[in-house]
């Protein structure tokens, strides 16, 4: 038994479900068809002056000529749809009379294949020149669409209008975070995002390569990140759990006499027990160090951004490369009273008060990720 209701719930759950999985498009048109006894039914992105299809998602239309390439200059609802009310839906009995249109090189080249005669559409999104619209067909024997699919159709318009705005902005927050992933890929450190129980969710090419030639004994089993060496590894459970329970906001573990070492960080602000308590969520960022790679700060950014002197640049570049307060003396030739009031310096510049949260912002400073934007 037809129970519309249900039809037309199924219908928009598979609308909003193509904002994620485009292939839904297909589907959604396969059950809109069906609620309007249409055999065939397209979804495209057009120019709203020019024939010029950008993008098309169509069912029930294989017979004829192309429209994207060819049937498109022939459309004469093409001029209706551009120009109309946004979301207002169009009868191709309200623009051409059945004789015109059986006439027409529209009909004989694109429809009448097709085995179509009626249509009803509309464009439901506008964005400067380009247009989204819909469009159902089905045979002449099948009669005209009425008023009331009309109203039925008008309805889902502004579903559609969202769906194609959440689909914009979901493109956009992809291809920010595909711009994030690339400059963070460029970094000469490893990024891991751990969660509670050191399994990786994320991690950047030079952390994977570092898992790849299992450098430093690092490794990872199950999807944790685990070292060879107990100690190390039992130092890494000790950080991650003081992390997680707010215990402390940096933890660092020296992994050889060179001074390379894995700083982590707590990915978590304000108070834990606002947040969801879900198990796969990431709430340790971690950085591998190493003082054999030079981490290239920008200098000139820095000091724009917080005045630091030639001798505090000195400096920064050291700790970032993991050396202590008394290596980094020694490296620079000062003593370490000279040292530590450079490092008190560059803290009040920066606005920290620990030196973990100095670390972290020249860490994810824009001084590092602003050459590879």
């Amino acid at each position: 038994m037809y129970n519309k209701e249900k039809t037309i719930s199924t219908l928009l759950h598979t609308l909003y479900d193509s904002v994620i999985y485009p292939e839904g498009w297909d589907i959604f048109l396969q059950q809109l068809g069906h609620l309007f006894d249409s055999p065939s039914a397209a979804l495209r992105i057009t120019d709203r002056e020019n024939p010029v299809v950008y993008r098309s998602y169509t069912i029930g239309l294989e017979q004829g000529l192309n429209y994207e390439h060819e049937a498109v200059v022939f459309d004469p609802f093409r001029t209706s749809l551009a120009s109309g009310p946004l979301g207002k839906v169009h009868i191709s009995t309200d623009i051409i009379s059945d004789r015109a249109f059986e006439h027409s090189e529209h009909y004989q080249l694109f429809f009448r294949p097709n085995g179509n005669f009626y249509a009803m559409g509309t464009q439901f999104e506008r964005d400067g020149s380009s247009a989204m619209h819909i469009g159902i067909h089905r045979p002449r024997e099948k009669g005209m669409f009425t008023r009331q699919e009309q109203e039925q159709l008008e309805d889902l318009s502004g579903h559609l209008r969202r769906v194609a705005q959440l689909t914009k902005l979901t493109s956009q927050v992809q291809e920010a975070l595909a711009q994030a992933q690339n400059a963070f890929n460029h970094l000469p450190f490893g990024v891991w995002m751990l969660d509670a129980n050191l399994r990786c969710h994320w991690s950047n090419r030079v952390a994977e390569d570092v898992l790849s030639t299992h450098c430093f004994g690092i490794q990872q089993r199950n999807g944790r990140l685990i070292f060879d060496e107990e100690k190390l590894g039992s130092a890494l459970v000790q950080a991650s759990r003081k992390l997680n329970k707010g215990e402390s906001r940096c933890e660092s573990i020296q992994l050889n006499r060179a001074g390379a070492s894995l700083v982590l960080f707590c990915n978590r602000e304000g108070n834990p027990s606002l947040y969801w308590k879900v198990a796969s969520s990431a709430t340790v960022i971690a950085f591998l160090l190493d003082p054999q790679i030079a981490i290239p700060l920008d200098h000139a950014r820095l000091k724009n951004l917080y005045s630091l002197s030639v001798a505090e640049l000195r400096l920064v570049d050291l700790l970032i490369r993991g050396l202590d307060i008394n290596e980094a003396s020694a490296y620079l030739n000062v003593t370490v009273h000279t040292t530590r009031s450079q490092l008190k310096s560059v803290m009040r510049k920066t606005d920290v008060t620990r030196q973990a949260d100095l670390i972290r912002t020249l860490l994810l400073s824009v001084g590092i990720v602003n050459r590879f934007e």
